[in-house]
């Protein structure tokens, strides 16, 4: 597989706004960048970014974005024109936010189970994890128990796709670029007073959350393969950032990665119209909540 993967040509791109006070952050990017161009050894890595630099690097290239009168949050959706560009002289496609740590044995079990999944209506999925004394998956609001059995192999369904990062292989990625989804804009969808325009552009086709009733039209679900209850290990990207595991407090709760399955599974069923009406309802009160007591506790430790 190794030889394989050395000639696949990889289109990275990322986000990246610009703060100088920010040192911590610039060195948390490098460090990043280093672990795509190990993918393979024709990756090229393209930052977006508010200010004009030069990459010492010839396969990292920086792309200026002049965001005046912008908010911040709409440079992630400046990819995609240059990737539709792109659309026919890459393999792979990948959209990442400036801290997700994707490594060579992420894209080994993408390359293992994408076809399968594709096969069969269903995105193969990631788990955004950080490490803070202990494991732990950051975006699940419950434990997982729906599972799917597709050729004998056993996937869990992940209740909540998003994990900041998103790949496509080239047919993939072309039919994606053909959709309302690619070119929709979403700065005007929030959750209180949350901006959700990075979110919507981060969470890239796989938008399908049946507990949400979230659907983009494309994708059954998200689902990651399992072996006795556990997760595929290979299928967890690492957050360098790792605020969310200290900050219970915010929109989405944090399990430890081994607590994360229920101990009885159950067998998969799409919800039906009503159900899903249900709980995108329900989800959507929740957040506000959430949101709303996470504000209520930074205004209250100010005092």
């Amino acid at each position: 597989m190794e030889k394989k993967i050395n000639k696949l040509k990889i289109s990275v791109h990322i986000p990246f706004y610009f703060d100088e006070s920010k040192n911590k952050k610039i060195k948390n990017l490098n460090k990043i960048c280093n672990t795509y161009l190990k993918l393979s050894r024709k990756t090229k890595i393209f930052i977006h970014t508010n200010k004009k630099r030069i990459s010492d690097n010839k396969r990292v290239k920086f792309i200026y974005h002049n965001l005046t009168n912008k908010h911040p949050f709409e440079l992630t959706w400046f990819p995609r024109r240059l990737m539709k560009k792109q659309a026919y002289k890459y393999d792979i496609f990948i959209y990442s936010e400036d801290d997700i740590l994707f490594s060579k044995k992420n894209l080994e079990y993408w390359l293992k189970n994408k076809d399968i999944c594709i096969k069969n209506n269903y995105n193969l999925g990631f788990l955004r994890v950080e490490k803070n004394k202990h494991l732990y998956a950051i975006d699940q609001i419950k434990k997982l128990k729906f599972y799917k059995t597709i050729d004998k192999n056993k996937f869990i369904v992940i209740e909540n796709p998003y994990c900041a990062f998103w790949i496509y292989d080239k047919k993939e990625f072309n039919k994606f670029v053909k959709t309302k989804y690619y070119n929709f804009k979403w700065k005007f969808l929030k959750i209180g007073n949350v901006n959700l325009t990075r979110e919507m552009s981060a969470i890239g086709w796989h938008g399908y959350d049946f507990k949400k009733g979230f659907n983009m039209g494309h994708y059954i679900a998200s689902i990651i393969p399992i072996k006795r209850n556990l997760l595929d290990k290979n299928s967890f990207i690492y957050h360098t950032s790792s605020n969310y595991s200290k900050n219970p407090a915010g929109l989405f709760g944090t399990f430890k990665v081994n607590d994360l399955l229920e101990k009885i599974l159950i067998k998969f069923k799409q919800p039906t119209f009503f159900e899903k009406s249900i709980n995108k309802t329900l989800f959507y009160l929740y957040s506000l909540f959430r949101i709303n007591f996470k504000n209520f506790r930074r205004k209250k430790t100010k005092h």
